[in-house]
Parts: structure tokens; C-alpha cells; sequence
């Protein structure tokens, strides 16, 4: 029953149109960045909201596509109708989670707003094949219908997806997979019907899997690798590659990329004059700020620091 994750970005087809990002902008009108996450089919809208009181709107169904929604600051309160139904009324605190199932239409009345609410699309098929891969669920999965409540795992997940969404440069595609990866394995324990789902079946790599897997990260560090790509190469599916290769390895290999492009920065600042910048864009980050900061969190002192260090 396995199927393929849609690939297709940030589009997905609806009943009554394209359910997108760009038609969350249409729909809110409130200042949205949207953006497609990696390479497995997952995208997000990041919204924000002045004050505001008396907004009525209607959400399409999507017959493919689960809609997430997390507070990330601010609050309210807010009423949902879902397929024409009362469901709740809630205050609304930073951390509060709602999930918009395949197929569902909503309704939702604000009547007072304010702050930051990230909206994450998660296709199904990514979520069928995630649950035969990682917990070898063979049966469709569903999500359960569910109010609206504190959920601290998707929303610590939404901040690491805003802080792209507002600078694009600060990931890679192979970071934002694995994002992706974790958010499923938290969805499908905490809001599926896959029943107590307390342990991953966990294997590692074949050596010759994990071999190939190695010499591509350690040839293609400086490239906008893909967790997608690798998980090709082993002839896996991205969900069983990333949890075969922290098997294995025991670091995902988004962890791992960091690890080989911080060792040839240093090889660099020790051995050439090339600028902080250049050093940046030779190890693969468009970002020479975002650059810093790792190589800070890795050794403890800037790049400039650390070559002034080494050149005494």
C-alpha cells in the first residue's frame, strides 16, 4: 500500500480550487509569507495579525492535504465550525494546535487576534508511507477529529520552519526534511489512529548503504543536498533512510553535513586568506551570518576569532 510522497511542492488540488499557501494569503489577507519546505511535499504559510476582532472566513476542503495550524506568539479567541458543524470555542495561547484533516471544510470565527500563526501542509501520502516505513502500519491511517489544544512539539517544530520561511537562507533542503520527518512521526503519535505506537522499528544502514550515503555528503558537502537525494542513493524511502542512517551513524544526516562543512571551514581559515564570505559560499551557505553563528556554536569563537587564533 505504500505510496509515493507528492513531490509537488506547495500546490495541492482541491474541490473548489488549489489549496496552497498562496490561497491561506488569499483567504487571511494578513500580511503572509508562504513558502514550500524541502523536498518531501510539505509547505507553510506564516501569517501575522494586528489586533483584530470579527473575522469570519471559510477553509476549503483539500482532499490530499492535512492542514496544521500553530500559534506561535500572541493570542485570542476563536470559534471552529468543521463540515458545517460546531466544534469549539477556545482561547488562544502561544502553543495552541489544530489540524485541518484531508477532505474536511472548516469555518472559523475570530473574535479577537493578534500575534503569529504558522499553517503547515502535510500531504497524505507523505503521512501513509511514514506510517508503513516507521511503524510498519500496513491499514490507512487517519487522523482523529480533535479540538483545539496545547501542543509544545509542533509549535517548538513551527518556529524552527518560521525562522526559515523569514530567512530563506538560513537552512538547507536537507534540515527542512528532516523537520518534515519528525513533524509526521509526531503526528501520527500524538493525533492518528496508529494505536500506541511506542517504538519506530529501528534499523541501520547497509554498509554498502551507508558507505554511498557517506561518500555523497563527504563529495556534495557544499551543495543544497536533499534528504530525498541520499535516501535515492540507498534506494530507501526518505523516511526509512533518516531514521536508518541516526541508526547508524548515530547523528541524522543533516547533523552530519554540518559536522563535515565545519571541519573544511576550519581547514580553510587555517590555510588560505579566503574572506569569512568566500569561506561561507565554499562550505555551501548562501548566508555568511547564518555561517558564523554554527561555526561560533561549534567552536566556541567566530571564524575571524578563530583564524586570528590560529595565525599567532
Amino acid at each position: 500500500m505504500a505510496t509515493v510522497p507528492d513531490r509537488t511542492g506547495d500546490q495541492h488540488e482541491t474541490a473548489s480550487g488549489r489549496h496552497s499557501p498562496d490561497r491561506t494569503e488569499a483567504i487571511y489577507a494578513k500580511q503572509t509569507i508562504a513558502k514550500g519546505l524541502g523536498s518531501l511535499g510539505v509547505s507553510a504559510a506564516l501569517w501575522q495579525t494586528e489586533i483584530f476582532a470579527g473575522f469570519d472566513h471559510n477553509i476549503p476542503a483539500c482532499q490530499h492535504t492535512h492542514a496544521i495550524s500553530t500559534c506561535l506568539n500572541g493570542g485570542g479567541e476563536s470559534s471552529s465550525f468543521i463540515n458545517g458543524r460546531f466544534r469549539y470555542r477556545r482561547q488562544i495561547v502561544p502553543g495552541s494546535t489544530g489540524i485541518l484533516r484531508a477532505g474536511d471544510t472548516a469555518r472559523a470565527v475570530t473574535h479577537a487576534g493578534w500575534g503569529h500563526c504558522l499553517h503547515l501542509y502535510l500531504p497524505d501520502s507523505l503521512l501513509q508511507q511514514s506510517a508503513e516505513d516507521g511503524f510498519g502500519q500496513n491499514a490507512q491511517v487517519e487522523l482523529l477529529p480533535s479540538d483545539l489544544r496545547v501542543d509544545p512539539a509542533i509549535t517548538q517544530l513551527g518556529k524552527i520552519v518560521a525562522q526559515e520561511i523569514r530567512i530563506p537562507s538560513c537552512g538547507s533542503r536537507m534540515m527542512l526534511d528532516s523537520v518534515s520527518l519528525a513533524l509526521v512521526v509526531h503526528v501520527l503519535r500524538s493525533w492518528s489512529s496508529l494505536s500506541a505506537p511506542t517504538e519506530l522499528h529501528r534499523s541501520g544502514l547497509a554498509p554498502w548503504q551507508q558507505q554511498r550515503a557517506i561518500e555523497q555528503l563527504q563529495s556534495r558537502y557544499h551543495e543544497n543536498l536533499s534528504i530525498d537525494d541520499l535516501a535515492a542513493e540507498a534506494r530507501l524511502s526518505p523516511f526509512h533512510f533518516i531514521r536508518s542512517f541516526k541508526a547508524s551513524v548515530g547523528v541524522p544526516p543533516h547533523q552530519y553535513l554540518t559536522q563535515i562543512r565545519m571541519e573544511r571551514a576550519r581547514v580553510l581559515l587555517e590555510t588560505t586568506d579566503l574572506a569569512i564570505t568566500d569561506v561561507a559560499f565554499e562550505t555551501g551557505y548562501q548566508s555568511p551570518a547564518h555561517f558564523a553563528r554554527l561555526f561560533r556554536r561549534h567552536y566556541g569563537m567566530t571564524p575571524t576569532a578563530y583564524r586570528r587564533e590560529r595565525n599567532r
